[in-house]
């Protein structure tokens, strides 16, 4: 038997199946991805048919004139309601969602402190994507607001 030789026959061979190999397992990893993100609400199609009505509320929240703010820190998650806000005639409340686990989702009432903050420490969460939306209404005027987070 003769020695192995590698000419580029050869190594147009290995790089193909390198090449092939990292594209399979990429491919592979992404859908294991997508399998583990869940339909959370059971009532997904109607909440879908009043997305209008969500729209109407975003644009309220979009002309206040100090905004809602979400705050993602080293300390936690921060909801910061602007200062000339009536505490006592507003109302709603905060949905924090984890799109892979459905476990994990909460839905607390807004109560505001003295400083219209309200704060979740960051103990409350696991590492990874979270949606946070609040809906909320001051004096009778529906509001609504959403942002994606990532919290370490």
């Amino acid at each position: 038997m003769g020695k192995f030789k590698l000419n580029w026959g050869w190594s147009l061979v290995i790089v193909f199946a390198i090449f092939m190999t990292t594209f399979l397992y990429f491919f592979y990893v992404s859908f294991q991805e997508l399998k583990t993100n869940e339909l959370v609400v059971k009532d997904y199609y109607e909440q879908e048919l009043k997305y209008g009505d969500v729209l109407a509320k975003k644009k309220n929240a979009d002309s206040m004139s100090v905004e809602v703010q979400i705050v993602n820190n080293k300390d936690g998650l921060s909801v910061i309601f602007p200062a000339y806000i009536n505490r006592e005639a507003l109302s709603g409340e905060i949905f924090l969602y984890k799109p892979d686990r459905k476990k994990l989702d909460k839905k607390i009432s807004i109560k505001l402190d003295s400083t219209n903050l309200m704060r979740f420490p960051k103990s409350d969460f696991v590492s990874g994507r979270w949606d946070v939306s609040i809906d909320w209404k001051i004096n009778e005027v529906p509001y609504f607001k959403e942002e994606k987070l990532t919290i370490n």
